[in-house]
């Protein structure tokens, strides 16, 4: 230790020492809980903790924090009249557990337990009793033997003694099995008990966690200090209720949060805030590293593969992926996307200098890992898996005072807003994949919330129709819903003709279809139709041509722009009420495929991208 090291530690010394001397220590307080910021998988808990007595040092020990505390997330903000010199978050061991509801459970526990050794000694004395009457038994047999030979036998008392025996041993039989009753309701109750135990103090012990405030009081006035932790084993998740009514002139919007909240302490009329976003402690970002590169053969990845196992060419991220698959690809950037989530959060929690950079450090590399892929993959195959995503956006939902929530197992629910948004009704049929045709909404987010991705229950005319899940929704933006099947509608797919002939070398089909749709409610239904024709992935090879239609395709702009190139077609119709049988509804189209006469059409072998292809269609399809 150097000479300047030394004089550091033993001025740090005089200090604390100098300090001490002339704090005014108090009994330790609990405060109240009175705002919380709940985040996805944490909460900050603010605490304001009364400071009183005279102006001068002070140290006030705040007791009874939860289990689930993140220790260096302790911090402190002062009034006016007080000033925050330090926090220190300690920990003691005591003869019980400090938490009220433990300690009526561990109160339970011991009555039950000794309910349970009474019984158990109970069943031992039984058992005494029988080996007793075992014995007299063998005393009374032998001795009325002995009395019918010698002439003398007493029938009568052999007869009372008979009967009391017999009469013993049927109340012990029927004792045994009430015993064993008891027993095994109390060891059932004793178990269950020990469960609900275990679930509210996960991870705790006999342990008072405790929080050192060194404080400068200014003025002989009482004062307050808000003391703010970290929490674990908590967090929140949307939910939403779709309510439409007969009309079908707007649909009632009910966001609610189901709440998860184990952290150990209960929040009773708190001021809540619902955030999307991670808390952070860390004044300081991730430092950028420099990527250094180098050249390696192929012997050399070879090499690495084999010195670590045939699967290092997937998980490890430092092997180049020149030629790996698609897929290969895909997983490797969701692992790294998620270790960049998990590490931006822990650098968020660092509280010293070393956490800061060795996260940062880990951050760097997998950074690195990502942009050895740029260098090595085609566009593509980045473009495939998004590493740049963001999490979606950070939103943050205040509640206002009044929420309660108890730290217990099961999910607690509360509503973050209510509204009634404009909305379009219309019908869904795609008869090439089912027959039933579906309702929808095309609704407009007018509330003052953006909406964030979540599942959903839609009800109509107050009848459950079925659960969905909505997409993260901004403020003004469209989106749909659905709303289920109508009973009321069928659609069907018919192929009408089918013709084939060569030109040239070329093989000409041509096909047509009829699309039926009927409907059996009395009033006329909006449909939106929708089929589709051959995509050929090489447009050379393959030519597929859209001939006559019996209506105009949709001219919706997203339709346009994004499914229709891919062969899918939409037409916008009016269904007739009643129309069923010769009056239903039908739509007619044909069209013709050209490809070389001495190949068949197939479907492509890998559907990998198709079905991302499908998957982010069908994403559009919800955003209007």
């Amino acid at each position: 230790m150097t000479r300047s090291v030394r004089y550091l530690a033993f001025a740090g010394c005089l200090i604390s020492l100098a300090w001490t001397a002339s704090v005014c220590a108090a009994a330790p307080v609990e405060g109240r809980v009175s705002a919380v910021t709940l985040y996805r998988g944490q909460a900050q808990v603010t605490r304001v903790v009364p400071i009183e007595g005279a102006a001068g040092r002070l140290e006030v020990v705040v007791s009874q924090l939860p289990e689930q505390i993140v220790p260096n997330s302790l911090f402190a903000e002062g009034g006016d009249g007080v000033e925050i010199r330090a926090v220190r978050f300690r920990t003691r061991a005591v003869g019980e557990e400090p938490r009220e509801e433990v300690r009526k459970l561990d109160d339970e526990i011991l009555a039950a337990q000794q309910e349970l050794d009474l019984t158990t000694k109970r069943q031992a004395l039984l058992v005494k009793r029988t080996e007793y009457l075992a014995k007299l038994e063998g005393f009374v047999a032998p001795t009325a033997q002995a009395d019918l030979t010698s002439g003398v036998l007493d029938a009568e008392a052999l007869e009372r003694m008979t009967t009391f025996s017999f009469a013993q041993l049927e109340t012990i039989a029927s004792e045994e099995v009430e015993l064993a009753k008891q027993a095994r309701v109390l060891n059932e109750r004793i178990e269950l008990l020990n469960r609900k135990r275990a679930e509210i103090t996960a991870g705790a012990s006999q342990t008072l966690r405790e929080a050192v405030l060194f404080i400068q009081k200014k003025a002989e006035a009482p004062a307050e200090v808000r003391l703010n932790y970290l929490v674990n084993n908590c967090g929140w998740s949307p939910s939403y209720v779709m309510r439409a009514a007969a009309d079908r002139n707007n649909v009632q919007v009910e966001y609610s949060a189901l709440i998860q909240q184990l952290s150990g302490e209960d929040w009773n009329d708190v001021e809540l805030t619902l955030s999307t976003a991670s808390p952070t402690l860390s004044a300081a970002g991730p430092g950028l590293a420099p990527l250094h590169v180098m050249l390696a053969s192929g012997d050399q990845v070879a090499a690495i593969v084999a010195a670590n196992g045939p699967e290092s060419g997937e998980l490890n991220f430092s092997i180049p992926m020149q030629n790996a698959s698609k897929s290969a690809v895909q997983g490797r950037i969701s692992g790294l996307r998620a270790q960049r989530s998990e590490m931006s959060q822990a650098i968020g929690n660092a509280g010293n200098f070393a956490d800061v950079n060795r996260f940062s450090w880990s951050l760097n590399d997998v950074a690195s890992s990502y942009q050895l892929l740029e260098l090595g993959c085609s566009l593509s195959e980045l473009r495939s898996e998004s590493f740049d995503d963001g999490g979606g956006p950070s939103i943050s939902y205040s509640l206002g005072r009044g929420v309660s929530l108890a730290s217990r197992t099961d999910q607690q629910m509360v509503r973050i807003m209510q509204a009634a948004v404009d909305s379009q009704f219309y019908h869904v049929a795609v008869p090439v994949l089912t027959p039933h045709v579906y309702r929808e909404a095309e609704l407009k987010n007018t509330s003052d919330h953006d909406l964030l991705a979540g599942p959903m229950t839609a009800y109509l005319d107050g009848r459950f129709v079925g659960q969905g899940e909505l997409p993260t929704v901004a403020r003004g933006e469209r989106f749909v819903v659905g709303f289920g099947a109508d009973a009321q509608l069928r659609a069907r797919r018919e192929l009408v003709n089918k013709t084939d002939g060569t030109q040239g070398g070329n093989r000409e089909t041509r096909f047509e279809y009829r699309l039926v749709v009927e409907n059996f409610g009395n009033e006329p239904t909006p449909v939106r139709v929708i089929d589709r024709l051959p995509h050929a992935e090489n447009g050379a090879d393959i030519r597929v041509t859209l001939g006559k239609t019996s209506d105009k395709l949709s001219e919706d702009t997203l339709y346009a722009r994004e499914e229709k190139p891919m062969g899918i077609l939409r037409w916008d119709v009016d269904v007739a009420a009643d129309a069923a049988g010769e009056s239903a509804r039908l739509i007619t189209y044909d069209y013709g495929v050209e490809y070389d006469r001495k190949v068949v059409v197939s479907l492509p072998s890998t559907k990998e991208v198709q079905q991302q292809e499908f998957e982010q269609l069908q994403r559009d399809r919800q955003k209007r």
